[in-house]
């Protein structure tokens, strides 16, 4: 690298300089002897002093062509050094960025396997389960539908090279995108317990989808009988909140990881997952202005929380009134 930057910072000026400045300190000193050499300065009355100001000259001049050259090669050296640190930091902005996209390619195809898992369970399904009540099988193949049109959704951002996944602010039906998500996860043999709530969001649906199904996913395999899913608003902060928690009966959260357990590439010693999941589960949450944590209960339960598309109405002498907004 560093002979690509010394080109970069024209090192040719250091060697034009030496050539210049020899040239002349060598062109002075001939100069000089040739002078003090001739016949008027060994017969002169003051020839002790005349060879006296040529060797000071010569002295003077060796000084200012070292000085030069000190100088420049100090300005080349400062040069280098910042052509060097550009150089480092470019690098380090690049990996940076590939890590990322990594990391977002990742997260991509984590989902998409997971959606993927979903449609086929409920295609095996739908094939081989010959009793399944009419109601039933309009229901999944509604399901598969509107997963497979998420998943395209999903794709297209990957390959149009999106840094973030999107999401889109609209109103988001929460009952109907547990509804879907739950008959895929059931297909595959899951028991989801669900009330349903007339709770509406605002966020992108597909971003609300990810995570919850992530959540759904992870209570499936690591948990224990059937997964729970309530959903509530609750006061925030900011103002009325969405609030949805997913448990389960299983071991728990391993204290070892428990207070990383959001950080990327973090699993438990028993987990055979990536350690993905969760972490782009609260990243999604966090950006559509909501949140992800792990509830302090008996029962493993996480706990989303995203910004309602109801607002309160205080009326003067009347309770409070839910709007939507």
């Amino acid at each position: 690298m560093s002979t690509s930057i010394f080109k970069r910072v024209n090192s040719g000026w250091l060697t034009t300089a030496f050539a210049t400045t020899t040239a002349v300190f060598v062109g002075v000193q001939s100069l000089l002897l040739a002078v003090l050499q001739g016949p008027w300065v060994t017969f002169h009355p003051h020839g002790s002093l005349l060879w006296i100001i040529p060797v000071i000259i010569i002295i003077a001049t060796s000084l200012v062509a070292s000085a030069g050259l000190l100088y420049g090669a100090v300005r080349i050296y400062r040069r280098v050094c910042a052509a060097e640190a550009k150089a480092a930091d470019e690098i380090y902005h690049d990996l940076l960025s590939s890590r990322e996209t990594q990391r977002l390619h990742r997260a991509r195809m984590h989902e998409v396997t997971s959606t993927l898992a979903g449609v086929r369970s409920a295609s095996e399904l739908l094939r081989s389960c010959e009793t399944l009540d009419p109601e039933r099988r309009v229901a999944m193949l509604t399901m598969m539908g509107s997963e497979l049109r998420r998943l395209e959704r999903l794709v297209r951002a990957q390959r149009g090279g999106a840094d973030t996944l999107p999401v889109d602010v609209g109103v988001i039906d929460v009952d109907a995108v547990i509804h879907n998500l739950a008959l895929a996860h059931e297909a595959g043999g899951a028991k989801i317990d669900r009330t349903p709530s007339n709770a509406l969001a605002i966020g992108s649906s597909d971003a609300a989808a990810q995570i919850i199904n992530i959540l759904l996913d992870n209570a499936a395999k690591h948990g224990a009988g059937a997964v729970g899913v309530e959903v509530r608003h609750e006061a925030g902060v900011s103002g009325q909140m969405v609030v949805i928690e997913v448990s389960d009966d299983g071991a728990g959260v391993a204290p070892a990881v428990r207070d990383r357990m959001f950080d990327w590439g973090v699993r438990g010693p028993d987990s055979a997952g990536q350690g993905i999941g969760l972490n782009e589960a609260r990243t999604v949450a966090e950006r559509m202005g909501g949140s992800l944590r792990l509830a302090d209960t008996e029962r493993t339960t996480f706990v989303v929380t995203l910004p309602s598309a109801v607002i309160q109405e205080k009326k003067e002498g009347a309770p409070d009134d839910a709007v939507a907004a």
